[in-house]
């Protein structure tokens, strides 16, 4: 009896040893796990953070807290890596994080939480842009949700229509189509991406400049004449439809859907690039149309507006075989060789002529030619502007706001005075010379 005794206290003994021991040892271990488990790297972007924390073995998923003040987290992800990007941020804003694992055995570790200032930088971001699908065109559904899904356009940023593929609107059947679209965006959004090709007038008004300042219908019956200026042209404004009651559109308009795609991806490859190169205005054989080769500053020439272009007057018809033409001012109303060259990404080009902005039915080249050849923005007029300087872009205009950090849209529209009847196609927020704003 003593030794069965004996024998249950020795067993007993021990085995409170090892319960304590093994108890020991978890508790050290959960202990090392929770010294470990840490928000190892953040790296701030454009409207993102990039978190990478520990990983550790038996965990189900990881949950991921974020809010703009310190230990209050409005929002919530769920990562199954230990690592993620969050988008949709505020530039400028503070953001504070923490992740907490979720383990198999029902326990959770939770890491210290870490902030990170996100950087101010120059140009619209995608929370500013109202994107425009036309769900009759099955073309421009695709459009649409690729932009969407690559520049995180906000869902509440979307507006849907149902309207004719035709090419040209009448003055009522636009009116209607604004009233809607100007009810259902937010003050908060200051640009427009409209995601068709057709239609792409308003009688003789282009269908971007409708959009951002109304039909004008009193040049209608003699085009060459002039319409309102656009009080945007070459301002400091920031904020169009804050400052001016006017939402600047651009189309994301192409030949074709994959062409239309690449020019979009174009436009986010360009981002904070800062390129050099060359801008090329073209004094061609048709001296109408070279008007801006020939009224073109001489003073401006070199790298006088900015040290990543050189601009140059070119005796030519056409360029060809180049890699560095960032700004291509055409003058002729059909242009050869435009495939031969590799345009930067962020580039432009358009050309002074009656009806390139004619997308589908000119009489002479459309402006998506451009496009197709690797452009990412364009521009052209829909009705006979005659040669008017004034409503064709700008050149020194143009390179002053893109190089300063105008995103595409922005410079683009700033470049020209009367743009009744000018359209813009590209990718609006296209930013090569991104920058930071102190």
């Amino acid at each position: 009896m003593k030794n069965i005794i004996g024998g249950v206290f020795i067993f007993s003994f021990l085995l409170s040893i090892i319960v304590v021991t093994n108890g020991s040892s978890i508790k050290k271990l959960t202990k090392r796990q929770l010294t470990k488990f840490a928000i190892v790297k953040v790296v701030s972007g454009d409207e993102k953070a990039t978190l990478t924390w520990d990983a550790l073995p038996l965990v189900l998923e990881y949950k991921i807290e974020y809010g703009t003040t310190s230990q209050v987290y409005t929002k919530t992800l769920i990562s199954l890596f230990p690592s993620l990007t969050i988008t949709g941020l505020e530039n400028g804003s503070t953001y504070y994080f923490r992740v907490i694992a979720r383990l198999n055995t029902g326990g959770m570790n939770t890491t210290s939480e870490v902030s990170v200032i996100l950087p101010q930088l120059s140009g619209l971001r995608a929370r500013q842009v109202g994107l425009l699908v036309n769900d009759n065109d099955p073309e421009s559904v695709i459009i649409a949700e690729y932009y969407r899904t690559r520049r995180y356009i906000p869902t509440e940023n979307i507006v849907h229509l149902n309207i004719s593929t035709k090419v040209q609107l009448s003055s009522a059947e636009f009116q209607v189509l604004k009233a809607h679209v100007d009810s259902v965006l937010s003050n908060t959004v200051q640009v427009l991406a409209i995601a068709w090709k057709t239609p792409y007038r308003v009688e003789c008004n282009s269908i971007t400049s409708a959009f951002a300042l109304g039909y004008m219908g009193g040049p209608c019956s003699a085009t060459c004449n002039w319409a309102t200026s656009s009080p945007y042209y070459n301002s400091t404004s920031t904020q169009p439809f804050t400052d001016f009651k006017m939402r600047p559109a651009m189309m994301l308009a192409a030949l074709t859907v994959d062409q239309a795609k690449a020019m979009i991806d174009r436009g986010i490859a360009s981002d904070r690039t800062h390129p050099h190169g060359s801008a090329y205005i073209m004094n061609t054989t048709d001296s109408t149309r070279s008007l801006r080769a020939r009224i073109f500053p001489s003073a401006n020439l070199g790298n006088v507006l900015s040290s990543s272009v050189n601009v140059q007057i070119k005796n030519a018809n056409y360029i060809s075989n180049t890699t560095d033409a960032l700004f291509y001012f055409q003058g002729l109303q059909s242009v050869s060789n435009i495939d031969k060259n590799i345009f930067p990404a962020g580039a432009i080009a358009d050309h002074l002529t009656s009806y390139g902005g004619m997308l589908t039915d000119s009489s002479q080249m459309s402006v998506l030619q451009f496009i197709a050849g690797g452009v990412t923005g364009t521009f052209g007029t829909v009705s006979e502007p005659c040669a008017y300087a004034q409503k064709f872009p700008d050149p020194t205009i143009m390179i002053l706001q893109y190089t300063k950090g105008q995103t595409l849209i922005e410079a683009y529209w700033k470049s020209v005075l009367q743009v009744f009847q000018g359209i813009f196609v590209g990718e609006p927020l296209a930013n090569p010379w991104k920058q930071i704003i102190p």
